[in-house]
């Protein structure tokens, strides 16, 4: 019983190929080593040599899939398709996408596919040009499975022509297909393909899949190969589902005490048993004695229960008795509850603790916002009693409609939000002059101007020079510069400034934009060209110590080499060590010791 439910999984991705070599007599694979095989045929010969049905015209594809069965539909057309030449069996492809119902359109394809490459190989490769783009995978499957028992050279010799994705999948074809030949001559197609992972990861599959009765036999040969855990989820899923039918829920913690390079392994794995009965998953997970595990575990059930039963995963993480992880499970159900459904989410609030609130019904108004933004703001009001403050909400919503309508977004600000309630208004300026920036610059800055410097801070025009300079806008934001208010703003504004003409190469131009400012902010500005300029081109500040306008600044500069060469080592120990010997004997000391740091702390 555990042996057929294992492999349920593995026969349902390959039911095709199943039918098609059970209902069509294969030809006598090559065994001649890679590139001996020579299959000829005629446009005329026959596919297959089945007895015939009666004819059905091209196109009417109706009469085939009146049969309710799958295998019944393949066996008809197999019937029919195999008096066909070339020539008629392009017109049936023609017709084949015409075909809406997916299933059909599937079943018709991969025959007359096949088909068409026991004739011309070439040709029915051709033919997935027309095909969807979603379901070439599984067609070029059928045209290199049937190919590499033709004529295994030829069909090597085209699958090197192909790149990326569509080569790894001509590799995988023929090798699975041709799993008669020997381990070296396998691997030796996949090595001239340069697809010798794809290999391995076959035969890890295969000898995996051996162990039907031993779940964990085969879970420890997945995992101990030489093959990319990522490549193998499938399998991985298939034999963690055939474990649980042994262990039971048991499983999660399986899963969580294996060794996986990627995190996202194992909380996609959990999460997938988790799916099949998450209440008895979650009873599991609440039992699990180890704190840690017991956290990951519950955090993962619940988060796939919330998308089917949300009130029940809130009923289920009450039960916790530790109040902190009550909370945080109920924070995790809602937002996946508010991605999900975020008006049933809204209307139920009140079933979630009041300190878990605020950020699920900000993604739950964030979603609503991308449609319709007015709506989520007019039904900020019903949630007014269940959070208290609406503020951080109604930034989001007005943050959402911004990037989708900069210039609406932020005309209703302007017309809505009360110019006395100056800490609202700028926080929501904050938020839509950004995109404005992008959509109208100049607009953008004005509106900027118009609004006072808040004590302590900086003005709203550096949203907008920010944003500027993001986008590669210098020109514009140097223009701008000299209306800048405020010397925090000011000073701030042409760091961003530097810092993008640093990244564009335009170096000796912002050195030279310094000297515009007075010189007590001068150090801070030339401590950020210098910091940007060794994380981009190290090689060229080295070059460049020499001619930098002050001492000061060299010795940020030296700093900030040592500092980027840590990260990525460009530069020699006897580079770094001339780059010191320039300074003061007093400053280079420090940077030996790691007490010099240049100023990082620089607002967007």
């Amino acid at each position: 019983m555990i042996g057929i439910t294992f492999l349920a999984g593995l026969m349902l991705g390959i039911l095709a190929v199943f039918v098609v070599q059970y209902f069509v007599p294969q030809k006598e694979p090559t065994t001649h080593g890679i590139g001996q095989s020579n299959v000829e045929r005629t446009e005329t010969e026959s596919a297959h040599n089945l007895p015939s049905m009666t004819t059905v015209g091209v196109g009417k594809f109706e009469q085939i899939f009146d049969d309710p069965s799958p295998t019944e539909q393949y066996q008809a057309l197999y019937n029919t398709l195999s008096q066909n030449n070339e020539k008629e069996l392009k017109r049936w492809w023609i017709q084949s996408q015409k075909i809406e119902r997916a299933s059909h359109r599937e079943i018709a394809q991969h025959v007359i596919l096949q088909s068409l490459t026991a004739i011309n190989p070439q040709e029915a490769l051709r033919a997935l040009d027309d095909a969807l783009m979603l379901e070439r995978d599984a067609l070029s499957r059928t045209i290199f499975s049937e190919w590499a028992y033709l004529d295994l050279d030829e069909a090597i010799s085209s699958a090197a022509k192909l790149a990326g994705t569509q080569r790894s999948v001509a590799a995988e074809a023929i090798l699975k297909s041709r799993d008669d030949l020997s381990a070296d001559k396998r691997r030796a197609i996949a090595v001239q393909l340069k697809r010798e992972e794809t290999y391995l990861k076959l035969i890890s599959d295969e000898e995996a899949f051996q162990s039907t009765t031993d779940p964990g036999e085969s879970w420890n040969i997945l995992l101990n190969d030489d093959v990319d855990d990522l490549r193998q989820m499938g399998t991985l899923a298939i034999v963690a589902d055939a474990w649980r039918e042994q262990i039971g829920f048991e499983i999660l913690s399986k899963i969580y005490h294996s060794e996986f390079k990627d995190y996202r392994i194992k909380w996609k794995l959990a999460a997938t048993i988790a799916q099949g009965d998450p209440a008895l998953a979650f009873e599991y997970a609440q039992g699990v004695s180890e704190e840690n595990e017991q956290s990951y575990l519950s955090e993962i059930v619940v988060e796939e229960w919330a998308r089917t039963d949300p009130q029940a995963a809130l009923a289920a993480a009450s039960t916790f008795e530790a109040s902190s992880v009550v909370a945080h499970l109920e924070e995790e159900i809602a937002e996946v509850w508010a991605r999900t459904e975020p008006y049933e989410l809204i209307g139920n609030i009140e079933l979630v603790a009041q300190e878990s609130r605020v950020s699920p019904l900000i993604l739950a108004f964030s979603r609503i916002s991308r449609e319709e933004p007015l709506r989520a703001i007019e039904s900020l009001s019903t949630v007014e009693d269940s959070v208290g403050s609406t503020s951080p909400i109604l930034q989001r919503i007005v943050n959402e409609w911004s990037q989708q309508q900069p210039e609406a977004a932020t005309d209703w600000v302007l017309d809505n939000v009360d110019q006395e309630d100056q800490p609202l208004l700028q926080s929501l300026l904050k938020e839509v002059l950004p995109s404005l920036a992008r959509q109208d610059p100049k607009k953008a800055f004005e509106i900027a101007l118009k609004q006072p410097v808040p004590d302590f801070s900086e003005g709203l025009e550096l949203r907008v020079i920010s944003q500027l300079t993001q986008d590669g806008n210098i020109e514009l934001a140097l223009s701008l510069l000299p209306r800048v208010r405020e010397k925090n703003t000011q000073e701030y504004a042409y760091h961003n400034i530097a810092s993008a003409m640093v990244k564009k190469g335009r170096t000796l131009e912002a050195l030279e934009l310094g000297r515009d400012l007075e010189p007590r902010l001068q150090e801070s500005y030339y401590g950020r060209v210098v910091q940007t300029w060794a994380n981009t081109d190290p090689t060229g500040l080295y070059a460049s110590l020499e001619d930098l306008p002050t001492s000061a600044t060299q010795t940020d500069a030296v700093s900030a080499l040592f500092l980027s060469n840590d990260v990525s080592p460009v530069l020699t120990d006897d580079q770094l060590e001339q780059a010191k010997s320039l300074l003061d004997p007093d400053d280079a000391a420090r940077i030996q010791t790691g007490t010099v740091k240049v100023n990082r702390s620089i607002p967007c």
